[in-house]
């Protein structure tokens, strides 16, 4: 069994980018960091931004010390032997070239780390649990694509646990470990397309350089890209808007993320049995 612990992060803004990344490893890999770590921050809930930024527990602590512990728990991590997968998604990029659809980004970026999990998982004969942060605004959206993956991508079952699990980060170390890597995720994309440029962060450099850890992203070209193909991706779903607003009449409902999430499901599940 594989143990994934997942988190997001947003810049300051909520406005240039979204990751969401997950942690994996076996038992004894966490269990020996989650030691380490609450010895290390004194058993406190460790909150990557407000650490990084002097905010939260961490105000009023001088900044050199702040500095230290998350220095301190960054090295920790490379050295746990856990590997981590994220997705940071250009929020100004999607707002540019599809100005008119609502923001799921938070779900394409947790889609995508879902599917690392599975390929992971698939190559080393395992199963994998995985555990996210509680996101009130989008747990329950969240485990619904992740068991609509499950049932409707044939392949994905064999490595992924029956359900997934959404716990408040505050109660569990182990998303607080995901919460730091969210946070790198996040600003290797933000130090290069928001309005400070800036060299890579050298947390995130020890964390790459253990070929362990990566992170991926999506920016205007991707964006371009979908909506160059998304015509003909259309065609071959048998996937439109007007199947969609008959979708929703015939069972009196209104359009919402977890209707239109629902609706892709009804189709996914139509295709298979055909």
């Amino acid at each position: 069994m594989l143990l994934v612990y997942g988190d997001e992060s947003m810049d300051e803004t909520q406005q240039r980018v979204c990751a969401v990344v997950g942690i994996i490893g076996r038992e004894e890999n966490w269990d020996a960091l989650e030691r380490q770590w609450t010895l290390r921050t004194n058993g406190v809930p460790f909150h990557a931004n407000d650490c990084d930024s002097d905010q939260g527990d961490y105000k009023g602590r001088p900044h050199l010390e702040n500095k230290a512990l998350y220095r301190d728990l960054v090295i920790l991590l490379a050295n746990s032997g856990l590997a981590g997968y994220g997705q940071a998604i250009d929020l100004i990029a999607k707002t540019k070239v599809f100005p008119e659809v609502e923001d799921i980004t938070y779900y394409t970026a947790f889609q995508r780390v879902v599917f690392a999990v599975k390929n992971f998982a698939h190559r080393t004969g395992d199963i994998a649990k995985l555990t996210f942060d509680m996101r009130v605004e989008s747990a329950h959206n969240a485990g619904f694509i992740y068991r609509s993956l499950r049932e409707n991508e044939l392949d994905w079952a064999p490595n992924l646990a029956s359900d997934i699990t959404f716990e408040f980060a505050k109660k569990n170390t182990r998303i607080q470990v995901a919460d730091l890597f969210a946070r790198e995720a996040m600003k290797a994309l933000d130090n290069v397309i928001g309005p400070v440029k800036r060299e890579i962060r050298k947390s995130w450099q020890a964390l790459r350089d253990t070929q362990r850890f990566e992170v991926d992203a999506f920016s205007i070209d991707w964006f371009e890209d979908m909506k160059h193909k998304l015509p003909e991706a259309e065609k071959t779903m048998n996937l439109n808007r007007e199947m969609y607003l008959e979708w929703l009449r015939l069972r009196n409902r209104q359009h919402n993320t977890s209707n239109m999430f629902e609706f892709v499901d009804w189709t996914a599940g139509r295709d298979r049995t055909k």
